[in-house]
């Protein structure tokens, strides 16, 4: 555990943080998403290619298909808000974040 302490490896701030509008940072997520994706999928194939098949099983089971899922989701949020008239409607966002993502202040 002392390994990730010790490291001298410094966290890179996102290259974009400055959100104009919820579609413009669904769109972000959204290439997150894909990026971290495509990066198991490289992992995938260097275990495949080691032979290692715990990783890739470790992978598949509890990675790959959670950011499949991940991904299709802030794709219908994507296509919905841009549906709904997104970002030049700010009605559009206001319905879409009560009736989509839920009211927050009634959920506590």
């Amino acid at each position: 555990m002392s390994y990730y302490f010790d490291r001298d490896d410094d966290i890179k701030k996102p290259d974009g943080d400055d959100w104009e509008s919820g579609l413009n940072a669904m769109e972000c997520a959204l290439h997150l998403e894909k990026s971290v994706n495509q990066s198991l999928l490289e992992l995938h194939k260097l275990a495949t290619d080691k032979n290692d098949p715990h990783l890739c099983d470790f992978i598949e089971t509890h990675y790959l298909n959670e950011q499949v899922k991940s991904i299709k989701e802030l794709g219908d949020h994507v296509t919905n808000l841009r549906k709904m008239g997104a970002p030049e409607s700010g009605m559009a966002e206001y319905l879409f974040d009560k009736h989509t993502l839920g009211d927050s202040d009634n959920e506590s």
